[in-house]
């Protein structure tokens, strides 16, 4: 098969930069969507996050720049300012390896505006790495004009969309050429998504690498009921049982994450937090700290399940349901990359299974384990139980007799009554467990609002 890396489309010093990146290998992804975005095709690309899908559009962005032309040719989108400072790291990376000539310009929230303003009015850039909002910021200024931009890639797009940013995009992208090049690269393709990517691409070329709803084969994905537990002594437990080379806990909220860091940090553990709340430089700091190898556990809210890419995470610890069901796959996501096995445990309690099944239903799979004598062990999976209580429920012990004595001939119309009898017997049942499901709720809301004093 041949490897699209050496393909006599490439530039020459594109082909090198790769080698000396040590490149050599294609991944999926990147032999579908090069071939078709050197061919001038729009694309839209499910991938998951982890799969080469960022170097599957610099390597044909960088073949279409004119260095010679000192316009914006291309422009990259992302969600988040620290996706867009890695990309940044990452083009340049290529661009110096192979030997080329270009301006790039890194453009997000959260950076000194005024200096990139300065910067680039008078010296445009031919690639721009963006979040959207600045990107709008800076087209509405009229800072650069984008009515040349001959490839315009939108990378998470279904983060961007659930940051709301498609409106940023929209009044972008309705600046450029009709005939512009979009390459949309998502993880997921939601309705809204779909309906939005229609508007600008009429016929792309829709290209699926493998199924991003389901777990990667190198991960050990576990779901562990706690029960009436203490949520936060069973995560101690987890993250103590072995030694992780790097450990990433996901909270839903800010105020939880907080919450864990001072717990664990209670416990003696070293732990690091990454949060909407926690300013840049904090953040950029952290980051730093985590690659140094200076933290063994991180405590993260999903911001960073989809806005970061941490290397080496070994295990991944939902400590609770996210509201969105589909973030679980993105968490789950951080570890077990790039071929490396890795651990993803999942906190629930029975009332939340309803949202494991849906998960199941997505693609998701499950380990069922329990934690016995300081180890996770299997346990039979939650349906079982249930499968098996219709077979084994018992008749009313009044209800034996009839039973017993339709084996015998009857007179006409014994039978009925005996069908008549179970039923009756099976609805008072049906009622008392229904009783029962409403007290344990009851149950359930009180624990609940105690907790929350």
């Amino acid at each position: 098969m041949n490897n699209i890396f050496t393909d006599s489309r490439i530039k020459p010093a594109i082909q090198e930069g790769l080698k000396k990146i040590h490149f050599e290998k294609p991944t999926k992804v990147q032999e579908k969507v090069i071939p078709a975005m050197l061919s001038d095709l729009s694309v839209v690309v499910q991938a998951a996050t982890g799969s080469g899908k960022t170097h599957a559009y610099l390597v044909p962005i960088f073949n279409e720049i004119d260095e010679d032309a000192h316009y914006v040719q291309a422009i990259v989108t992302l969600p988040s300012r620290e996706l867009a400072d890695q990309l940044y790291q990452v083009a340049r990376q290529l661009r110096d390896a192979a030997g080329m000539h270009f301006s790039i310009a890194h453009l997000a929230g959260g950076t000194d505006r005024e200096r990139q303003l300065e910067k680039y009015q008078n010296n445009t850039p031919q690639l721009v790495i963006a979040t959207p909002g600045r990107l709008l910021d800076f087209v509405q200024k009229k800072v650069f004009i984008v009515d040349q931009v001959k490839t315009f890639v939108i990378d998470e797009a279904d983060m961007t969309l659930d940051m709301g940013f498609l409106a940023d995009i929209d009044q972008v992208a309705s600046k450029m050429p009709k005939d512009v090049q979009i390459a949309a690269f998502s993880a997921t393709i939601p309705v809204k998504l779909s309906n939005f990517l229609r508007k600008y691409m009429a016929h792309p070329d829709q290209i699926v690498i493998d199924n991003p709803s389901v777990i990667a084969p190198t991960i050990k994905n576990d779901l562990l009921d706690i029960g009436s537990k203490n949520r936060k002594s069973i995560l101690y437990k987890l993250l103590t049982m072995g030694q992780p080379y790097l450990a990433l806990v996901f909270a839903n909220t800010k105020q939880t994450v907080d919450e864990l860091t001072r717990y664990l940090q209670d416990q003696g553990l070293k732990v690091a937090k990454i949060h909407g709340g926690v300013t840049e430089r904090e953040r950029k700091r952290t980051l730093r700290q985590v690659e140094q190898g200076q933290f063994q556990y991180v405590v993260a809210s999903d911001l960073a399940a989809r806005g970061l890419d941490i290397d080496g995470v070994s295990l991944v610890i939902n400590y609770e349901i996210p509201r969105d069901i589909e973030f679980v796959i993105h968490r789950i996501g951080r570890t077990g990359r790039n071929g490396l096995s890795g651990h993803a445990i999942t906190l629930i309690r029975e009332e939340e299974m309803n949202r494991i099944e849906d998960l199941e239903k997505m693609g998701v799979h499950f380990d069922f384990v329990e934690l016995k004598n300081g180890e996770l062990v299997p346990r039979k999976h939650y349906r079982s139980r249930e499968n098996r209580q219709g077979k084994n429920r018992k008749l009313d012990t009044k209800l034996v007799g009839y039973v017993k004595k339709e084996k015998r001939k009857r007179k006409p119309g014994y039978k009925k009554k005996i069908k008549r009898a179970i039923q009756e017997d099976n609805r008072q049942k049906r009622k008392l467990e229904q009783r029962h499901e409403i007290r344990k709720a009851k149950r359930l809301r009180k624990r609940k609002r105690e907790q929350g004093r």
